[in-house]
């Protein structure tokens, strides 16, 4: 399972996922990977992310772009695909299986879009959603959140458009010193999740995307952010 934080602005998009990997064997056993897995995945216009079972997720993803030209009108149809040949090796009932669902963004003229591809029940397909604006999307296994209640409170009160900072950097210090410590305290309740994520920032016309171990205790700055940013 994966912990997700998406937040979709007026003006832009920034999306976290934790990097803890956890595969679902085929006797039905859960097994953890002790290696750091990036979940968060770039395509021509954006990421690519989900949560629930990784081999449903990563196909997903495949199947978009091998079979579907990044066509996003079809990843609905693309995680539909990777679901059902998942449950042909390891058979149906398995809730991480049922309840994968993707997140993707994607650029337009005033900014970047997020969307969830998901259904609400097993009987009803898949649909391409769009988030709203100034809205926060958490995805997560354990819906214990007490831990985080009040930091997730302050994150969305505090939401503030990329037109309202000085420039990227402030911009980014503005965002990871609110996530951090909600990744650290839930990573202490949540052993399907790591307290190190990575984190995706997206304006009309580019992105910063870097990992941050979260091993600090005072205030994180740009610079302590191992990146890779460019144009989409």
């Amino acid at each position: 399972m994966t912990f997700i934080i998406a937040i979709q602005l007026n003006d832009s998009i920034l999306v976290t996922a934790d990097n803890k990997k956890v595969v679902l064997k085929e006797t039905g056993e859960v097994q953890f990977d002790t290696s750091k897995s990036t979940k968060i995945h770039l395509w021509d216009q954006g990421i690519i992310t989900g949560t629930g079972e990784i081999h449903v997720v990563t196909r997903s993803i495949e199947f978009f772009k091998k079979e579907a030209d990044s066509d996003i009108e079809k990843l609905p149809q693309c995680l539909d695909i990777s679901r059902r040949i998942r449950e042909l090796e390891i058979g149906k009932g398995y809730f991480q299986v049922e309840n994968t669902r993707l997140l993707c963004s994607c650029y337009y003229e005033h900014g970047a879009q997020l969307y969830k591809i998901e259904r609400f029940e097993p009987s009803e397909p898949y649909e391409l959603i769009p988030i709203k604006p100034m809205d926060i999307t958490v995805w997560m296994f354990n819906p214990n959140i007490d831990a985080i209640s009040v930091d997730l409170q302050n994150l969305y009160i505090d939401l503030k458009d990329y037109a309202e900072f000085y420039n990227q950097e402030k911009w980014i210090n503005y965002y990871i010193n609110r996530i951090a410590p909600i990744y650290q305290k839930q990573s202490q309740v949540d052993s399907l999740m790591s307290q190190s994520f990575d984190i995706f920032f997206q304006t009309k016309d580019e992105y910063v995307f870097g990992h941050l171990p979260n091993t600090q205790n005072t205030a994180l700055e740009f610079k302590d952010i191992s990146i890779n940013s460019g144009a989409i």
